[in-house]
């Protein structure tokens, strides 16, 4: 059997060609409006596949992870790896994200307080209008990119982390949004760009045969959502929230303090106009919670501190105590 970086290097790339030319095929005679076409070109274990924009295509490093972002097989930017993206995190870290309690936080303290700020999404401009330049974005929603991407055109020059088809999206609806920046391209934990996905018994196998980089839940989820990585190169789990995402970056690259703000998880507001309609209530239960407390799980015990300062998000108080080493 294969590791996970085995597999992700040495999985037929030739079915995958084959399979792309057909989609493209299709997209020229029916304007990609096929949905019939593309099952019938993607099957089951290639289902993540569907309905992406296969104009784009990516390259893989000698690592395993994404390394380049192709247009019509021209090269358009170059993956960094996390670790040269951002240097260790040996400071405290604010992680900013667009919940509304956001609006209560003491900003002029952050910004003389020396701390690295991330932000998610739309969280730039906010920052931005109260004199605070961010030092690292995530993105993970290719659908906020169609429709919001000239948040991440406007955050120009700041290092951003960014899901693969959403980096895809950006440079489709926000020509420049991924110009003059250095980018680091991320996937999902078994919905790897061109890559069948592995059955479940499978994929534990392989993450116990490479050193169990990730936390795989038993929470019943058919789309496998839920989870904790520590090897961001081999795949995140994306919850139902960016700001899970972007605590499983900070971790991973060595951030021992971290603080959260405007993580409200409820409702439709939020802190950027044009915000899409949000899932977050209806998710909380079988996906959000359930990715918290495999969070819990994976930092028991390794000296990590985690403290969410909203006042009204409903996760359990229990899950952000210190986890002591």
């Amino acid at each position: 059997m294969l590791t996970l970086q085995e597999y992700l290097l040495h999985s037929d790339s030739r079915d995958f060609t084959s399979r792309r030319k057909w989609q493209l095929l299709a997209d020229r005679f029916t304007g990609g409006l096929s949905k019939p076409l593309s099952k019938a070109i993607w099957p089951k274990s290639l289902k993540h596949l569907r309905g992406f924009d296969h104009d784009y295509s990516f390259t893989r490093s000698k690592e395993g992870g994404l390394s380049s972002l192709r247009f019509k097989d021209a090269e358009m930017i170059q993956s960094m790896a996390l670790n040269d993206l951002i240097p260790p995190i040996r400071r405290s870290v604010t992680l900013v994200t667009t919940g509304p309690s956001a609006l209560e936080y003491d900003w002029q303290s952050l910004s003389q307080s020396g701390r690295m700020i991330v932000t998610v999404t739309g969280g730039t401009k906010f920052l931005q209008e109260r004199g605070i330049t961010p030092d690292l974005l995530v993105v993970t929603d290719p659908d906020f990119c169609k429709v919001n991407g000239f948040h991440v055109r406007a955050a120009a020059g700041i290092p951003l982390v960014i899901e693969y088809r959403s980096a895809a999206a950006v440079h489709r609806y926000f020509p420049g949004g991924l110009d003059d920046r250095p980018v680091s391209l991320i996937e999902r934990v078994n919905k790897w760009y061109g890559i069948p996905e592995l059955p479940q018994e499978m994929l534990h196998s392989m993450n116990r045969l490479s050193g169990a980089p990730f936390l795989i839940s038993e929470a019943p989820d058919r789309l496998g959502r839920i989870g904790w990585s520590n090897r961001l190169d081999l795949g995140f789990y994306p919850s139902s929230t960016v700001a899970f995402v972007a605590l499983q970056i900070l971790v991973a690259l060595g951030a021992k303090d971290i603080e959260i703000v405007g993580m409200d998880l409820g409702g439709t507001q939020s802190i950027y106009t044009n915000a899409l309609p949000s899932k977050l209530q209806q998710t909380y239960p079988t996906v959000i919670l359930p990715s918290f407390l495999s969070m819990k799980d994976a930092l028991e015990g390794r000296g990590i501190r985690i403290n969410n300062l909203s006042p009204v998000c409903p996760l359990p108080p229990e899950i952000f105590r210190a986890n002591p080493n």
